[in-house]
């Protein structure tokens, strides 16, 4: 049975990360978006205020942290700024699928050294398949990478990334060798550190919100890779993705949640404030009608992202949930910053106000890491196939 009543412990997740966001994040958002600058100096405070790499272990001693207890944690961070808060999300998803899949020897290579210092992971970005081409082939016991990658999160400013590839059949057969897996569009996910030779960050993606959150394309030149370095077997590439996305899904949904609050607040207290003919706006039922339509769907938002958090905390592999929470968050964060900004009227486009910011913040939301669209397809298609 899910209870979506807090723990007093998650109580304390949830007011510990609210006071940095409020103290940290909300402060400097403004000049993160205008500058683009990678966030070092508050990531390294969020490092002390135990705020990052939340659910490594307690075996490797982290704090072993539920998906449940993450998504109350980076809500309230991507209220401050999605932004930043977004470098701590992508090195949680990094690490997720080595807390899932990787064996010790890398849990204790990769996990371990982040918990005493102030250093993150970043993956490669599913979607944009032919902008997105990694190959590898066997070199003996080891691999070698080679390909292009456009949207590597955490690029150029993480230790190490979690890249898919998709084996190089004919280079293997040239070779004289089997293909490493029988499925001819089978992929696989390897570890990469930010010191291999070969790894190249070309660009760096300028993003119309979240802005201090790194993208960067790369290049991977004939890199190559100890046996240790794949994760799970090969092939089992498709497997492991749909596996984790049951934890990391609920997890960036509990973000838009936060974003789409954040306008929320902004809105009521704007509202309160600004008068038409000797009343404050909020006195008129259309503002009246739109504030209560976007705390509803904030909190049916909220709702849907606990129910996936809590079936991935029980080892129910629910991807259907993950991806309802998920696609309907994107659409809810666009919706209700949309309308936030309409409630502002004509500064609710002005810089000078924090309204227009969110809903650039939504937008990235709306398409990074498969679009809304995208899901809602694996979505009916799970349906069909269930019946």
């Amino acid at each position: 049975m899910l209870n979506h009543k807090l723990t007093g412990d998650q109580l304390e997740y949830q007011k510990l990360a609210r006071d940095f966001a409020e103290r940290e994040l909300a402060p400097n958002a403004h000049k993160y978006d205008a500058s683009g600058a990678f966030p070092k100096d508050i990531l390294e405070k969020a490092f002390e205020s135990g705020l990052l790499n939340v659910m490594v272990p307690e075996s490797l001693g982290g704090l072993g942290l539920t998906v449940f207890d993450a998504a109350i944690i980076f809500e309230e961070m991507a209220a401050g700024d999605s932004g930043i808060a977004g470098s701590a999300e992508a090195s949680s998803f990094a690490q997720q699928f080595l807390i899932e899949f990787g064996a010790q020897a890398q849990l204790e290579e990769f996990l371990s050294p982040m918990l005493e210092t102030p250093t993150l992971a970043g993956f490669g970005a599913t979607g944009g398949v032919k902008a997105n081409r990694v190959f590898f082939r066997r070199e003996g016991d080891e691999f070698v990478l080679s390909g292009r990658h456009a949207a590597v999160i955490n690029g150029g400013v993480a230790d190490w990334y979690v890249i898919r590839a998709q084996e190089d059949r004919r280079e293997s057969e040239a070779r004289g060798r089997a293909p490493a897996s029988t499925q001819k569009e089978s992929y696989s996910y390897f570890i990469v550190r930010a010191d291999d030779e070969g790894l190249n960050f070309t660009e760096r993606a300028q993003l119309l919100g979240r802005k201090s959150l790194v993208i960067s394309a790369a290049r991977f030149e004939e890199i190559l890779l100890p046996a240790g370095s794949l994760l799970g077997t090969v092939g089992q590439g498709q497997e492991i993705y749909n596996h984790c996305l049951t934890k990391t899904y609920p997890i960036m949904a509990a973000g838009m949640v936060g974003v789409a609050a954040a306008s929320l607040q902004h809105a009521i207290k704007y509202a309160k404030e600004r008068t038409t003919f000797g009343v404050n706006i909020a006195s008129h039922q259309a503002i009246a009608f739109m504030l209560a339509d976007m705390a509803k769907e904030i909190e049916a938002a909220r709702l849907l992202v606990y129910q996936a958090a809590q079936l991935a905390d029980q080892g129910i592999i629910s991807t259907g949930e993950a991806i309802c929470a998920k696609a309907f968050a994107q659409d809810m964060v666009m919706r209700t910053t949309c309308d936030a900004v309409q409630i502002f009227g004509g500064y609710g486009f002005s810089r000078e106000y924090p309204v227009e910011k969110l809903m650039r913040d939504a937008k990235v939301y709306q398409l990074i890491e498969n679009t809304s669209e995208n899901l809602k397809v694996e979505l009916g298609r799970e349906l069909v196939m269930s019946v």
